[in-house]
């Protein structure tokens, strides 16, 4: 070791900050900071390894786990279809007409606008976390609005009653069974 760098170790050791066996090691110093990110790293090291036996062990004791995803998928889906049509019911009872006179663009983004509030109001209301589902539900809400006619055209008794016999007839009369309407338009099924 050259003269300069054993005096400076030895002032090193003089203030304390070196041990009297070990030459100091490259690399980050030791301080509070470092100490914190390497407990943190050993436990998130052994968190994962907790988490990937026990993903393993839930699979084998329940394997309805493994459906999960999909059924809570199929319910934000069919939380989004029925908040549509409860979006229409209620835009129908305040407007109290059979039939729109906006044009096409605009109902739709009504439609669709109120049916998000609802849904908003019904995951609210029934405490789930759908912030991962809100796809499909946009994409049951959008489908509903899209198909809903061709239930009326199918059960026109059922929706006279909840809604009125002129609105089944004013549905009835502008649209045709088997098709999507979007934007006005329609598209056979």
């Amino acid at each position: 070791m050259e003269r300069s760098h054993l005096r400076f170790y030895q002032r090193l050791n003089a203030t304390g900050h070196l041990s009297r066996t070990e030459l100091p090691l490259a690399g980050p110093s030791k301080n509070r900071t470092f100490t914190r990110n390497q407990h943190l790293a050993a436990m998130l090291e052994r968190h994962e390894e907790l988490l990937g036996r026990a993903k393993r062990s839930k699979w084998r004791q329940d394997p309805v786990a493994a459906v999960a995803p999909f059924l809570s998928v199929l319910l934000a889906f069919s939380m989004g279809w029925m908040a549509a049509i409860i979006a229409l019911f209620l835009r129908f009872q305040l407007s109290g007409q059979s039939g729109s006179t906006l044009h096409p663009d605009i109902d739709l983004t009504l439609n669709i606008v109120l049916a998000i509030a609802v849904a908003f109001l019904l995951r609210e209301v029934l405490s789930l976390s759908a912030v991962k589902r809100m796809g499909a539900q946009f994409a049951g809400i959008l489908l509903a609005i899209m198909t809903m006619h061709n239930v009326v055209h199918a059960m026109p008794t059922p929706f006279a009653r909840l809604f009125s016999p002129a609105w089944v007839t004013n549905v009835q009369s502008t649209t045709e069974a088997g098709t999507l309407q979007f934007r006005g338009h329609s598209y056979h099924i």
